[in-house]
């Protein structure tokens, strides 16, 4: 009985978030600058790129530092489709399955070691594709490509930033969806098992390399997507976009917003394109501070800004005393839930 009432209230807050975000995206941009809109766009994009960084990082426990690889194929594939009068919807797609198509290739290559080397070749296989891009006259070579019009969908102007706003608001929704669903599911069940134990579930008869090729593979579609909408609301593509920094962009996100929990990847963005937009007009140097924030997260709040509330429950419940451990709290919770 307690179990039904508990998804009950969780489906009421779902619905009730839901209810809160349609109504943001209808009136944000009643309210918003041209400026403004081109920021929160920004960070909806993060959302994505970052929600696709989680599937790996925080549920299936696979440390791969390629993701920018496959955001830049995306965002070039889109670019290129938009050159040749695609429509809109159809360039975004490319690029989904552009970062699809290049995330196989990394998995198949990837996968033949395991642990840190492997996060090592990740991050050269993104690399590598920075430098077939800055090498290609095709793809603009340093300068990248720039000018590609995006057409009308349903004979609306999507060049307003109005409408842009809601054609990426709802994109990437969409594409978060999707993620959710993921998570829920059987596949994301199997995910995690991989991740805390990965022993005991390939003795369980799973296929482990098939599980984790296609979760690295739906990682890279979600980056591709990200890609792809920033070719869309930018309209350039640079080769920076592939640079092997750009990879620690959505690690960091996840750090500030709690790996693992589905609500940290958007927190996670959010706050890291504020500290980044308001400390970039501060100092050059904002990188640096960036990374102080961050070792701040990590030593106070372990599992990101989303355990902030629980975590403050527990401070005021045990009088003070160090933060707990993230596995600690959610056992003692799970305990207190089976009585």
């Amino acid at each position: 009985m307690r179990a039904l009432l508990g998804k009950a209230v969780a489906a009421r807050r779902a619905l009730a978030l839901a209810a809160l975000g349609v109504l943001f995206v209808v009136v944000y941009p009643q309210l918003a600058t041209a400026g403004q809109l081109s920021f929160a766009n920004t960070v909806v994009i993060a959302v994505v790129f970052a929600t696709s960084t989680n599937l790996l990082f925080g549920q299936a426990g696979i440390p791969s530092f390629g993701q920018a690889g496959f955001f830049g194929a995306g965002a070039y594939a889109a670019a290129l489709a938009a050159h040749e009068g695609l429509p809109v919807i159809l360039c975004l797609l490319i690029g989904i399955l552009a970062g699809a198509l290049v995330g196989v290739v990394a998995a198949a290559v990837a996968w033949r070691s395991a642990g840190l080397a492997f996060s090592m070749l990740t991050l050269a296989f993104a690399q590598s594709l920075y430098t077939i891009a800055i090498r290609t006259d095709a793809l603009g070579g340093y300068n990248g490509l720039a000018g590609f019009p995006f057409s009308r969908v349903l004979g609306i102007e999507l060049s307003d930033p109005g409408y842009v706003w809601y054609f990426v608001a709802v994109f990437a929704a969409v594409i978060v969806a999707g993620f959710w669903q993921v998570s829920r599911s059987p596949f994301g069940q199997i995910l995690r098992a991989l991740r805390d134990d990965p022993v005991r579930t390939l003795f369980l008869g799973i296929n482990v390399r098939a599980y984790r090729t296609l979760a690295f593979v739906l990682a890279a579609a979600g980056a591709g997507a990200a890609g792809a909408l920033s070719a869309y609301v930018n309209q350039v593509v640079t080769p920076d976009s592939l640079y092997w920094t750009a990879s620690a962009v959505p690690v960091m996100m996840l750090v500030l917003g709690g790996m693992g929990h589905f609500a940290g990847p958007a927190i996670g963005a959010l706050l890291y394109a504020v500290l980044e937009h308001y400390l970039s007009a501060w100092t050059t140097s904002y990188i640096f501070f960036l990374g102080i924030l961050v070792y701040l997260v990590l030593a106070l709040l372990p599992d990101g800004v989303v355990s902030l509330p629980r975590t403050v429950r527990y401070w005021i419940r045990r009088g003070g005393g160090d933060p707990p451990k993230p596995d600690e709290v959610e056992l003692r919770e799970t305990e207190g839930a089976a009585r």
